[in-house]
């Protein structure tokens, strides 16, 4: 019999009222970079000033960097490169030989994106029941089994393949880790200090949290996990659409959301699995 899964709005109480004084000192004080488009634009509004528009980033206690209109617009990072057979020394098509040489030997693909490496275009609309079928297949065909009569350096090389190729399923498998990558592709990650969420919002997560906490039966959780369904599919569709119009910003804004309503559903799975015995 499961153990009795008391209450605790006490706790959620207490622990709203230490919060709240935190983290309005840590929004007051927080300082961002300061990107210096508009002095640029009146400078090139100025016809003696005929240099292309520049932004200019001020990051307090760093250096200052300038980063020019053709650096701006490299929102997508490609790591192909030639790639030359380690065996007989030819180069490797990055399409077609991207586990083999036309030699038959095993090829190295760590310098690969998961994206080129499963086969499938870069973006965050993925058909994943595709990406599973390729995902088998792949597990078929680099199987490490089939590699022991090769030298020692196929074999690591075969593992290494098995190895990449599992981290790259699971990585576009499913939207928020698809979107974390993404977002590191385009070189602006989500770093853990880094919450880029308002107060408001922080509020809502907070007032759900609590809601858990004082759920004592699973039928009280049942709503909450309804709702938390709503907002995650909420999330999803709102980076598609960022991503899909290229606005970066704003698909990292909602990627970061859909990180926290990710952890309320692993919190509630948690409580189902140790209070009730099932999710």
């Amino acid at each position: 019999m499961a153990a009795p899964f008391r209450p605790c709005s006490h706790l959620g109480g207490n622990l709203r009222a230490r919060f709240l004084p935190a983290l309005t000192q840590f929004y007051s004080h927080r300082k961002q970079p300061a990107r210096l488009d508009e002095i640029s634009r009146k400078k090139s509004s100025d016809k003696s000033f005929q240099s292309p528009m520049i932004s200019t980033f001020l990051f307090p206690g760093l250096t200052t960097f300038t980063l020019s209109p053709n650096d701006l617009q490299k929102t997508n990072f490609s790591t192909k490169a030639n790639r030359t057979c380690w065996k007989c020394g030819n180069d490797v098509d990055t399409k077609d030989e991207v586990f083999f040489c036309k030699c038959g030997v095993v090829q190295e693909v760590k310098g690969l994106d998961f994206f080129e490496l499963m086969g499938f275009p870069e973006s965050f609309d993925i058909d994943t029941k595709a990406l599973a079928q390729r995902y088998r297949d792949l597990q078929t065909l680099l199987h490490p089994d089939k590699y022991s009569l090769k030298t020692e350096r196929e074999k690591q090389i075969a593992e290494e393949q098995s190895s990449y190729v599992n981290k790259a399923y699971f990585t576009l498998l499913r939207p928020l880790p698809r979107a974390q990558y993404l977002l590191e592709r385009r070189g602006d990650p989500i770093e853990e200090e880094n919450t880029g969420v308002d107060q408001e919002f922080l509020m809502e997560i907070m007032e759900i949290n609590e809601e858990i906490m004082d759920a004592d039966t699973p039928d009280s959780l049942q709503p909450i996990q309804m709702s938390n369904d709503t907002n995650t599919k909420n999330c999803v569709s709102e980076i598609s659409k960022a991503f899909s119009s290229d606005n970066i910003d704003r698909a990292k804004e909602w990627t970061i959301k859909l990180k926290y309503f990710a952890n309320i559903n692993d919190k509630i799975i948690g409580i189902h699995q140790k209070h009730f015995g099932a999710h």
